[in-house]
């Protein structure tokens, strides 16, 4: 917010830099140079601010959906969807993570339709992930988000505070060498968004032995996290709240603050 506010000050100060200098008092004979000057001070290109960190965001279970917005959408009752899913929340995403003045990037491939195109079954979704990711992170990224729904009904995916939120749940694959890595991510993640709204992350979640996963790609960078987003039944309200909640909160780990 305090970025925000110095470039708010820093344009109100450009453009007050004609009024100011027109009230200004000349020497006798002396003529301001008027037109060349306010035009130049009211026109010249403000800087670009670059991003402070990076981003790279991926949807596993691209087609999991939430059953209000299917239905807004559609007409539909359903908890998966090829069209209006949690991969279509892509642009919201990195529209608040831009207010954060953090560069997003959405890594472009529908790993479900990749999976059925490969004739594959939805076990197989992480193998399928698997090659696309670790391209995509040769790239140096802050952050790697896997963003999936969680399939828990409302009474637990949602949080009735000022407003209502869809809670957020963090999943670490345990079942590989590096995973503390993952986990002090997770956790410190958790803790920032529940000092923010008191309950909006359901907790951080450890995952390994026979009939799990285990890993869910996270082996593959010590700085990618697994978030639950809401559940089958939260609106679209809620999950933009806690959207804008989430991206607040990386801001603040990143920035270690």
């Amino acid at each position: 917010m305090k970025k925000w506010k110095a470039r708010f000050i820093f344009i109100a100060l450009l453009f007050m830099v004609p009024i100011v200098s027109g009230q200004l008092p000349f020497p006798n004979n002396t003529e301001p140079q008027k037109t060349e000057k306010i035009v130049y001070a009211a026109t010249e290109p403000l800087k670009t601010v670059q991003p402070s960190h990076k981003v790279l965001l991926f949807y596993t279970h691209s087609h999991e959906a939430f059953k209000p917005i299917v239905k807004a959408e559609s007409g539909m009752q359903a908890v998966y969807d090829s069209q209006h899913n949690i991969y279509s929340l892509s642009t919201a995403f990195e529209e608040h993570f831009a207010m954060q003045n953090i560069e997003a990037t959405t890594m472009e491939i529908d790993i479900m339709a990749e999976l059925k195109k490969q004739g594959g079954t939805f076990a197989g979704a992480y193998k399928a992930a698997r090659p696309f990711v670790e391209q995509a992170i040769a790239k140096d990224y802050d952050l790697v988000l896997d963003v999936h729904r969680d399939s828990a009904g409302k009474q637990t995916t949602t949080l009735q505070a000022d407003t209502s939120y869809a809670k957020l749940a963090f999943v670490v694959g345990a079942g590989h060498a590096n995973y503390r890595w993952n986990l002090a991510y997770a956790e410190g993640l958790h803790s920032i968004l529940n000092g923010l709204v008191p309950g909006i992350s359901r907790g951080v979640i450890q995952k390994s032995g026979a009939g799990v996963n285990g890993i869910y790609n996270q082996d593959l960078a010590p700085n990618m996290i697994l978030v639950e987003l809401g559940g089958i039944d939260n609106t679209e309200e809620e999950i933009l709240r806690t959207i804008s909640v989430l991206t607040q909160a990386v801001s603040m780990m990143l920035e270690g603050s």
